[in-house]
């Protein structure tokens, strides 16, 4: 037997997914209107009876501080876990904080902080702390493309619960490691049709030590398509491909999914 409940709130015209620094936008959306406040949260809540029954619970809250020099503060609370009995199969999710510009300058300046979780990869924690310099090449009505180039500091801690058993050495201690990685991504939105959009981010993340020559690729691609004012539908896909773990997992993991939006 199997049940599913699925809730999406929303109160912000404009949705957003988020990756690992920056948000993706809707293209062909309104984003001219000021207002001081923009909150949207979400939960998937999914129970599957096996032997044992299997829970996958899924949240995220958002609140934009908008301000009147054109600049918002963004806050994000997101977490996925999943159960299997009284076993925590994964438990994943971050905390953001950002500072940016609302897409209104040429040239513009962003910070942000994030603190970030992963137990089925055994990524205890990443501490992040950095800022990047923006740059607008192509901002129209149907769409958009931003450049940036930045710097950040990493802080990470990793067990080996997601290593292969017969990789794990005798005696294993838990890895800490801090790194300083130049961070660069481009972002490209456009309104294909009438109704279907398309937004893509790509980050590549230099290590700024011997390993330079091995950084973290990160792209995430969204298909938005209108169905009425009120609903949406979503098709998503990301990756990462990261050459310099470490602990020995998987250099490259992929996500594609479908859902819905409900706005109002």
């Amino acid at each position: 037997m199997r049940s599913i409940i699925f809730v999406l709130l929303q109160s912000i015209l404009i949705s957003n997914l988020y990756s690992q620094i920056l948000n993706i936008d809707r293209e062909g959306l309104n984003d001219s209107i000021y207002k001081p406040w923009m909150i949207s949260s979400s939960f998937a809540l999914t129970s599957d009876k096996q032997k044992n029954n299997i829970i996958d619970v899924s949240s995220n809250f958002e609140i934009n501080r908008n301000l009147k020099n054109n600049y918002t503060i963004i806050g994000i609370i997101k977490n996925d876990g999943v159960y299997y009995g009284k076993t925590i199969i994964q438990n994943e999710g971050q905390l953001q904080l950002r500072y940016r510009d609302l897409d209104k300058r040429k040239i513009s300046m962003e910070s942000y902080l994030q603190y970030q979780w992963n137990g089925a990869w055994g990524m205890e924690y990443r501490k992040i702390i950095g800022s990047n310099m923006r740059f607008r090449f192509l901002e129209k009505r149907k769409a958009d493309l931003y450049v940036a180039v930045g710097l950040f500091n990493e802080s990470e801690k990793w067990n080996w619960q997601g290593v292969s058993k017969e990789l794990v050495p005798i005696n294993a201690k838990d890895i800490s490691k801090t790194v300083y990685r130049l961070n660069t991504y481009f972002k490209y939105s456009i309104k294909l049709i009438d109704k279907l959009d398309l937004s893509t981010i790509s980050y590549i993340q230099y290590p700024l030590n011997n390993n330079i020559l091995k950084p973290r690729w990160y792209l995430e691609s969204n298909l938005y398509v209108e169905a009425n004012k009120h609903l949406h539908f979503l098709v998503h896909w990301d990756h990462i491909r990261d050459n310099n773990r470490y602990v020995p997992i998987d250099k490259f993991y992929y996500s594609f999914s479908t859902g819905i939006q409900i706005n109002y």
